[in-house]
């Protein structure tokens, strides 16, 4: 299956969680997508267990800035042996909300080699989302090595 017919798949199975009250709710939240399905983590989990991990699949997610769930799911597909710090480190810097931050941090970022050096990198940035995506990655870091 090529690249479009699987973000064709992918946004078929967005329409089938389609959930129109959070969405409705997100929107009136300020949430600045043009597309917002209502989709739950739970929900996303579900469809990127369907798919594999894939550089090429979770880059075209994540350029899909227009939709939410698009944004989401592509932190569940990004293959960590794939990105390097300048990757992870223009992918925190291009966040549009707090909950891209938190699941960017969580699914992906806490998981690198060099996550301790990025946070510190993140945290100290102008930009509050970037350096609260930083702190995002930090507390899950924290709470890593608390339970470890």
């Amino acid at each position: 299956m090529n690249l479009q017919e699987q973000i064709k798949e992918i946004k078929h199975g967005f329409m089938a969680f389609r959930n129109g009250i959070v969405s409705d709710t997100l929107r009136k939240a300020g949430m600045p997508y043009k597309i917002i399905f209502g989709l739950q983590l739970p929900q996303i989990a579900e469809i990127a267990r369907n798919n594999e991990k894939n550089l090429e699949l979770a880059d075209a997610l994540w350029q899909d800035s227009c939709v939410r769930e698009s944004r989401l799911l592509a932190c569940y597909l990004f293959p960590l042996s794939e990105i390097d710090e300048n990757k992870a480190y223009g992918l925190a810097s291009s966040v549009q909300t707090i909950e891209e931050a938190d699941i960017l941090s969580f699914r992906l970022l806490r998981n690198l080699s060099f996550a301790d050096v990025l946070a510190n990198r993140l945290s100290s940035e102008d930009s509050q989302l970037i350096s609260y995506c930083g702190k995002a990655l930090r507390r899950n870091l924290d709470a890593m090595s608390y339970n470890s």
